[in-house]
């Protein structure tokens, strides 16, 4: 598979990564220019020295050694994946930093390799392994444009280097011994670049977003948290008050210890959904919010708070725990404006998910009373249309 691009688009130039690329092209053609020289694959006299040798090791071959390349088909590949996965890293990093990781990532690369063979190495291929192992880290999701025989399609990065990773280093180190490739360099590469992507990431020193590896982790793990008080007996859909507290005789002053516990914990959590949101981590609020309903299963925030916390489970494709939030904003806030946008999006969730399509339809008649924008209105009738179709016991009179 041929990589050929990302669907990033590109809205700083990436300069260092074009530095590099053009450096280790100068470099190729300086070190293969003699007219005389009967291989073409072999370095000019005078350059061998700068390779990576284990049995002649000299500091300086650990960088000199990445922007060395035996011929043309060898640095043609190497700077492809290098413009494929250096330019988004470039631009996401910063070039100082992405100077410093590529050459550092050769190095590690470079100790792995010498760690487990005695053969001399040259190639920019642990470098970007490197780069790519922090791409995956920071970017998991992207998108790579692949050419495979005379078909074109996109593949998410986490695919395409796990594949990499798997069916060119593991297996080729595996049973392609004598392939001539530096596999343990391109998987110390990888390795060191996804954990020192996590790290930084987790230390704040990488700016970050809601589709990084470590925001997917999050994601994932509240996911599994929920599913398990699911599984516990928590109905997300159940509307009921919380069951009435019956002292134990002679307990008393110990249940009203445990009700201000839990009031003084439910408090804590709101302030820190609040302070959270003021500083737009929402992922964040969403799971202190997920904490807070496991205490109190009614509990609703301020108007746009709990919207908020709404929109966020959706765009975590948490859609019942999004449906519930928009449920407690409608019961509590029926009378805020724009209420029927609110309808709108609780009935999409509930019809496009199959969760209750008796209840989009309610919603959906609903909304249809009020929506103004002429586009919301044909959205609303088609969705209607539709869920009745695939559900036609889901027909009920219209409820406000």
């Amino acid at each position: 598979m041929i990589p050929l691009g990302t669907d990033i688009p590109q809205r700083r130039t990436p300069w260092m990564n074009y530095f590099l690329i053009a450096v280790c092209f100068a470099v190729y053609f300086a070190s293969h220019h003699v007219p005389t020289q009967s291989d073409p694959n072999i370095l000019d006299p005078g350059w061998n020295r700068y390779m990576l040798n284990p049995g002649n090791l000299h500091w300086y071959q650990f960088i000199t050694y990445q922007f060395l390349h035996a011929n043309i088909g060898h640095i043609l590949g190497n700077m492809l994946f290098l413009w494929v996965f250096g330019n988004p890293l470039n631009e996401k990093i910063g070039h100082p930093a992405y100077l410093c990781w590529f050459l550092a990532g050769g190095v590690l690369a470079g100790c792995g390799q010498v760690l487990t063979s005695n053969a001399a190495t040259l190639g920019a291929s642990g470098s970007i392994a490197a780069v790519a192992g922090m791409f995956l880290a920071l970017l998991p999701l992207t998108n790579i444009r692949v050419w495979f025989f005379v078909v074109l399609f996109d593949v998410p990065s986490f695919w395409f280097v796990g594949f990499q990773i798997l069916f060119y280093d593991v297996a080729g180190e595996w049973f392609g011994a004598s392939d001539n490739v530096a596999h343990f360099a391109h998987l110390t590469g990888y390795t060191t670049g996804f954990i020192t992507g996590m790290l930084l990431l987790a230390a704040g020193l990488l700016p970050r977003d809601h589709y990084d590896m470590l925001a997917l982790i999050k994601r994932w793990q509240r996911r599994r948290e929920y599913r398990q008080m699911v599984a516990r007996g928590y109905n997300p859909f159940e509307s009921a008050g919380a069951a009435p507290v019956t002292l134990m005789p002679g307990a008393g002053a110990a249940n009203i210890s445990a009700g201000e516990s839990q009031n003084s914990q439910l408090a804590d959590l709101r302030t820190q959904i609040a302070e959270l949101r003021k500083t737009h981590r929402l992922a964040d609020a969403a799971q202190c919010y997920r904490q807070l309903l496991v205490m109190d299963p009614t509990h609703v925030l301020p108007a746009e708070t709990q919207l908020d916390m709404a929109n966020q489970f959706m765009s975590e494709g948490d859609y019942a725990l999004a449906a519930t939030s928009y449920e407690r904003y409608l019961q509590r806030y029926s009378g805020q404006g724009q209420i029927e946008q609110v309808q709108l999006i609780l009935a999409l969730i509930y019809a496009r998910h199959q969760i209750n399509p008796t209840r989009a339809v309610q919603l959906l008649h609903a909304c249809l009373e009020r929506l103004h924008d002429p586009h919301q209105k044909e959205l609303a009738q088609n969705e209607l249309n539709e869920v009745l179709a695939k559900h036609p016991e889901a027909a009920t009179p219209p409820q406000a």
